[in-house]
């Protein structure tokens, strides 16, 4: 189910439609790649300085200006080796920003026909105009993005064609506030079905049923008493009641795929990297400032650290009379990631990410969405939604 058609570029991306006709450009952040590329030009410099044996003009003065050490250097890496992957790292970032800044696309709307202007990496430009009718619908999907060792969910509103090549963007953020309203927005203004990605393919909806409540959604439905008990819990699953009244769903087993491996190369390339850097502390103050040596330690060792907790990072859920508490347990520590209301609920949707190959449920409010269980199984999946599901049945036959 991977999708290997060229992706939309940004970040921020919004296509107004409030006055026509409308234009914006779908393009990678300019700051990122300027940010990206200094990065990158520096680390390059540095291998070659090393790799070369380069001096500059009165290096040869200062460094006699030194004391003399008689502390052993320690070399896990050759510091040939070690100053060629400096050179092959800075490269590759500068390569990546040159690429990135090549590409683009410029969108133009006229209220009935979409004309698309797009600048590939490889070739001239070229364009094609496909009509609004021609489009099946304004499709709401989140993107799985890595950028490094750092990931995003990346929330993307488009207009879906069968040719996924003609895709167009409609509003792109990492943010995932009023995504719902924003995704309704522009299904009304363009008239258009609004279009999800599930575990059983596209789903399509009628965009003034946007705005019911899920309890309403669901009350219709007439499911029997016991539905909820026809889906098998998964042994990595617990569910645990209260005297309270409050029930908890914990997911207790940990889940790795190719980003959790990327993270797991991240840990011990840096821990080697920082640890060599550890031996040698006292050779490089001699060569670099003392603050700015401290702080390039903190930094790696933050991105450890944050690598570390992607890691070992669990989900749960516990349900009171009338909310969801969504928490992010990390070790023996809870953080809350988002209360939700039952009666604000709008949509509870097992989503399918075609770049990660991940599905996850999808909670959505009208001003946001929260995720759970991105790397969980689908059938996992399932039976946490056909839970909840009882319980907000459960809700509302208490609540009348």
């Amino acid at each position: 189910m991977s999708q290997y058609y060229p992706d939309h570029y940004s970040y921020k991306f919004k296509l107004k439609l409030n006055k026509l006709p409308a234009k914006a450009v779908d393009r990678f952040s300019r700051w990122i790649l300027l940010l990206a590329a200094v990065c990158g030009a520096l680390l390059l410099v540095l291998g070659l300085y090393h790799l070369l044996n380069l001096s500059f003009e009165g290096a040869t003065d200062i460094e006699k200006t030194l004391p003399q050490t008689h502390i052993k250097i320690h070399t896990l890496v050759s510091p040939t080796i070690f100053a060629a992957i400096l050179v092959a790292l800075g490269s590759g970032i500068m390569i990546y920003s040159f690429i990135n800044s090549l590409r683009y696309k410029i969108i133009f709307f006229d209220g009935n026909t979409f004309t698309v202007k797009k600048q590939p990496l490889f070739g001239p430009s070229y364009s094609f105009s496909e009509p609004l009718y021609n489009y099946s619908g304004v499709r709401l999907r989140v993107k799985f993005y890595q950028f490094g060792i750092f990931n995003k969910n990346k929330f993307i509103i488009e207009l879906y064609h069968k040719d996924e090549s003609k895709n167009i963007p409609l509003y792109i953020n990492t943010n995932k506030h009023r995504i719902r309203k924003l995704w309704k927005y522009y299904a009304q203004e363009l008239h258009m079905p609004a279009l999800t990605i599930s575990e059983k393919g596209m789903v399509s909806r009628n965009f003034k049923e946007l705005d019911k409540p899920y309890q309403e959604v669901v009350s219709g439905w007439h499911l029997q008493k016991d539905f909820s008990y026809r889906f098998e819990k998964p042994d990595y699953i617990t569910f645990k009641s209260k005297k309270s009244g409050e029930k908890m769903i914990k997911v207790k087993k940990l889940f790795f795929d190719a980003y959790s491996f990327l993270s797991i190369f991240t840990i011990i390339v840096l821990g080697s990297l920082l640890v060599y850097a550890l031996c040698n502390h006292q050779i490089i103050v001699q060569h670099l400032p003392y603050n700015l040596v401290l702080i390039v330690y903190a930094f790696i060792l933050s991105i450890i650290v944050y690598s570390a907790l992607s890691l070992v990072t669990r989900d749960i859920i516990v349900i009171s009379k009338d909310k969801l508490f969504i928490f992010r347990k990390i070790g023996f520590v809870r953080i809350r990631d988002g209360v939700i209301d039952f009666k604000s609920i709008k949509g509870l949707d097992i989503n399918f990410t075609p770049t990660s190959e991940r599905y996850f449920l999808a909670i959505v409010a009208d001003n946001h969405t929260t995720t759970f269980g991105n790397k969980l199984p689908v059938d996992g999946l399932r039976w946490i939604r056909a839970t909840l599901i009882n319980e907000i049945i459960s809700n509302m036959k208490k609540s009348d």
